[in-house]
C-alpha cells in the first residue's frame, strides 16, 4: 500500500516525526501519509494510570525489616517530554518511587511509620512529583498500600494492644466504682440531713412488695402485717 493511515484516539496524542525529527504534536483524528515520505506517528496515552512498587524489603531507621507495597496514580501531562526527556517514562517513574520510598523508610523508625503513614505518603508525593514533571508526568496520588511486619514484631504489638485494652477496661471499672461510691456518700449525707427520707424509702419498698403479693397488708405506724394462715392453730 502506498498510503498509511494512523488514528489518534480521543485519549491519545500523536507525535509526528519526519526523517526522524520531531515535527509537531497531533490532536485526536485520522492521519494519512505516503509511505515514501518517511513519516512516523508515535501515539501517547494520556489517561490516568497506576504504578505499583510491589513488596519492597526495607530496613527502618531502628533496623527492623518491613515489607512495603506502594501504589501511585499518574497521567502524561506533556507527551513531548514523556517521549524525549527519558527513555521510558514508566520505568523512570517506577525507579523514582522505589528509591524515594527506600530513603523515606530508612529515615524513620517503625513507630514513626505506623503513626505517620499518611505523612509518609504525602512526603513521597512531594519528593517524586517534581522529578516526574521533568519528564512530562503528573503524579496525582501516592499511597502506601501494604506494610507487612515480621512475625515477632507483630506479636509484640499484639501484646501491647492487649495490655492497653486491659488497662482501659480497668480504668473504666475504677471510674464506675468511684462514681458509685460518690452516689452512696451523697445518699447517706441526704438521709443524715433529712431523716424522713429513710422512712419514705421504707414505705416505697413496702408499696413495691404489696403490689407483687396480695397477702401483704400495710398498716400505718407498723412496717407490715402478714395474715395468719387458715390451718395454723392457736397454742394453748
Amino acid at each position: 500500500m502506498l498510503r498509511r493511515t494512523v488514528v489518534v484516539r480521543e485519549y491519545e496524542r500523536g507525535l509526528l516525526y519526519h526523517h526522524g525529527r520531531f515535527v509537531e504534536l497531533l490532536p485526536p483524528g485520522r492521519y494519512r501519509y505516503w509511505t515514501w515520505e518517511d513519516r512516523q506517528i508515535d501515539r501517547v496515552d494520556i489517561r490516568e494510570s497506576s504504578q505499583t512498587v510491589e513488596g519492597q524489603e526495607i530496613l527502618t531507621g531502628d533496623k527492623i525489616g518491613v515489607r512495603v507495597t506502594l501504589i501511585a496514580q499518574y497521567r502524561v501531562a506533556d507527551p513531548i517530554a514523556a517521549r524525549h526527556a527519558v527513555g521510558d517514562y514508566q520505568s523512570q517513574l517506577y525507579q523514582d518511587l522505589q528509591l524515594t520510598l527506600r530513603e523515606a523508610i530508612t529515615g524513620r523508625t517503625l513507630e514513626e511509620l505506623l503513626k505517620e503513614r499518611d505523612a509518609l505518603s504525602r512526603d513521597l508525593h512531594a519528593s517524586v512529583a517534581p522529578r516526574a514533571k521533568n519528564y512530562g508526568v503528573e503524579l496525582t496520588r501516592v499511597g502506601v498500600k501494604d506494610m507487612v511486619l515480621p512475625g515477632t514484631v507483630r506479636a509484640v504489638f499484639l501484646q501491647e494492644v492487649e495490655a492497653d485494652l486491659k488497662g482501659r477496661a480497668a480504668l473504666a471499672s475504677a471510674r464506675h466504682e468511684v462514681a458509685a461510691a460518690r452516689a452512696r456518700a451523697n445518699t447517706a449525707r441526704l438521709i443524715q440531713e433529712n431523716p424522713q427520707l429513710l422512712r419514705l424509702q421504707e414505705l416505697e419498698t413496702l408499696a413495691q412488695l404489696a403490689s407483687k403479693s396480695g397477702n401483704v397488708l400495710i398498716i400505718p405506724g407498723l412496717h407490715l402485717m402478714l395474715p395468719r394462715s387458715p390451718d395454723s392453730g392457736t397454742s394453748s
